[in-house]
């Protein structure tokens, strides 16, 4: 059973509750303010009634002739219980039966006595006189009764409408107001199906069921994202193993080749035999750095500790530059800014990414191209940037420099470069001491590579 059928026959039995409670308080309010009035009327009788005396009870007044509608009967009976006299009350061609009076109580309270017969019930009062005589006056309810009767199907006949009127109601309020969370489940099962684009639509902000929405969207928008984050990594997981497995082959295959080359004899000089050995060594450690490489992205990756220390950023800055002129002294390196900036790092890791950037530009620029490494110290940061006056990225591969294996020319081959990996093992490096890499262009002519670094060294 839905929602919807439950809340409307819970309001419509509620209100079927209201209304045969109200009926059944009305009808007695109403019999209980006729059966007040029988009692004044009987009670003036009493108050007015003439002293019977010795003899008959006289004559009731004309207005009580057996002409006309006897609303009151009267009993007059002696000590034993025997009537007496008596008059019915009702019509004179069709009275009412008697009241029974065959065990009348010893009180001058009204009470209330059956009809001889038991078809009808009277409200009675007691007077009594000398000689043991009493008389019974009693008002028949008949009419009390007709008119519950009628209260009762007055009620029951505007209840049936009020319930029908207000099950309606009830429905089409419960079907408008249930409405967003029918939207809601329908976007579910959307969602469910596999369209993570599926939005519960606008709700009033107000409302419990408006926030609730505003809740789902924003959860369904963070599901979106993991997904797409999931499927993204993925993806680059599948060309992480294809691009990593090509680089490998290559100086396998030449390994293999020299090796199946000597063994089939040919190799006949001396000559021939070296160049070959230098071709397996040159390959050997070609692929070494590489597994080296990605031993270091794994590391960093599954956050492996750094050691940290009180590292001067711009002594290891000089340090790297130092190294690179023995490398290239071709190449102009210049360290600007202060002499010293001090910060907690892991000084081999940020030795690592300075040298990284800097063979980076030794590798992709003409040898007179001329690098500057400038730090700033912004106080809780430490700002580093790698710039140099070369060609710069290419613009549409700005947003992937940082990614493994990536080429800005898939046909180079990396026989003259590196691994492919530098640039992503700066990244994981940075991020890894909770700080943000970032490259650009500098206008010109030039690339520039800005790291910054949080001077607390706060993990992420």
């Amino acid at each position: 059973m839905s929602l919807q059928t439950k809340l409307v026959i819970s309001f419509t039995l509620l209100l079927l509750l209201v209304i045969v409670t109200v009926g059944l308080i009305a009808t007695r309010s109403v019999e209980s303010i006729l059966v007040a009035q029988i009692d004044r009327t009987l009670v003036g009788f009493m108050d007015r009634g003439p002293d019977p005396g010795p003899g008959p009870h006289p004559e009731p007044p004309e207005s009580q002739s057996d002409e006309f509608l006897r609303p009151i009967a009267e009993v007059l009976v002696d000590s034993e219980g025997a009537v007496i006299e008596a008059r019915p009350s009702g019509f004179s061609d069709e009275p009412d039966p008697l009241p029974d009076v065959s065990d009348l109580p010893d009180t001058t309270e009204l009470i209330y006595l059956p009809s001889v017969d038991d078809t009808l019930e009277y409200r009675a009062v007691i007077e009594s006189f000398p000689d043991d005589l009493r008389l019974v006056r009693a008002a028949p309810l008949t009419a009390i009764d007709a008119a519950g009767d009628e209260l009762l199907r007055t009620v029951a006949l505007a209840g049936l409408g009020i319930l029908l009127l207000g099950g309606a109601a009830t429905w089409w309020t419960v079907k408008r107001s249930l409405r967003p969370v029918d939207q809601m489940v329908e976007t579910a099962e959307a969602i469910a199906s596999g369209d993570l684009t599926r939005r519960v639509p606008d709700l009033e902000p107000g409302t419990e069921l408006g926030r609730l929405g505003s809740s789902l969207n924003e959860m369904l928008s963070h599901i979106e994202h993991a997904v797409d984050t999931e499927k993204e990594g993925q993806e680059r997981l599948r060309q992480f193993i294809a691009d990593a497995s090509h680089e490998l082959r290559t100086p396998v295959t030449a390994i293999v080749g020299y090796a199946e080359l000597r063994r089939r004899g040919g190799l006949a000089t001396p000559e021939d035999e070296n160049k070959a050995w230098s071709r397996i060594e040159s390959e050997g450690n070609r692929m070494g750095l590489l597994v080296e490489d990605l031993l270091t992205l794994t590391r960093l990756g599954t956050g492996k500790p750094l050691h940290l220390s009180e590292v001067d950023v711009a002594r290891v800055a000089r340090n790297a530059a130092a190294d690179h002129r023995v490398i290239d002294p071709e190449r102009p390196v210049t360290v600007t800014g202060p002499e010293s900036v001090v910060l907690r790092a892991d000084e081999e890791r940020l030795h690592q990414v300075i040298t990284s950037l800097l063979s980076n530009v030794r590798i992709h620029t003409p040898p007179w191209t001329a690098v500057v490494i400038d730090i700033s110290d912004l106080g809780e940061e430490v700002v580093v940037d790698v710039t140099d006056n070369g060609v710069g990225f290419p613009e549409a591969g700005l947003g992937h420099v940082f990614d493994r294996f990536y080429r800005a020319d898939p046909s180079r081959s990396r026989r003259s470069g590196g691994s492919g990996l530098g640039l992503a093992i700066v990244e994981a490096i940075v991020t890894t001491h909770g700080g943000t890499v970032t490259a650009s262009n500098v206008e010109g002519g030039g690339a520039r590579v800005t790291i910054t670094l949080p001077r607390s060294g706060d993990l992420t």
